[in-house]
């Protein structure tokens, strides 16, 4: 006869793995048409059926999602990975790319230090 006696205790890594809550790196209001349309576009972008980008950072800044990226075929490959911007106001994305996720995560983090003075890319397309 097999009988399974229940622990009194939680394993470590059940411990460990309700630890690390999920935090929101972005808010979107979905209600809105252009935020629709973003979230919209990343689904599609970061999708496993036809994937463009590798997400690996996200920040809300103002009326822009800044996304750090990997492009999953790159034009240069010595440039595989980007800081995307995408509007929160209009259909538009911007994007300039870096050699490593090092350099990206630093832009991001140097765009989200600075508060946005107006709606347009801040490298100036």
């Amino acid at each position: 006869m097999c009988c399974h006696v229940r622990s009194a205790s939680v394993s470590r890594r059940r411990r460990q793995l309700r630890q690390s809550p999920l935090v929101a790196l972005a808010t979107l209001d979905l209600s809105q048409p252009a935020e629709r349309q973003a979230h919209d576009f990343l689904s599609r972008a970061t999708s496993k059926r036809d994937r463009m980008w590798t997400l690996f950072d996200l920040r809300r800044q103002g009326g822009v999602l800044l996304c750090a990226v990997r492009w999953v075929h790159p034009d240069d490959p010595a440039r595989p990975f980007a800081l995307a911007e995408v509007s929160l106001t209009e259909p538009a994305v911007y994007w300039r790319c870096y050699a490593t996720a090092e350099e990206t995560r630093a832009e991001l983090a140097r765009r989200c230090a600075v508060p946005p003075t107006s709606t347009s890319p801040a490298w100036g397309y």
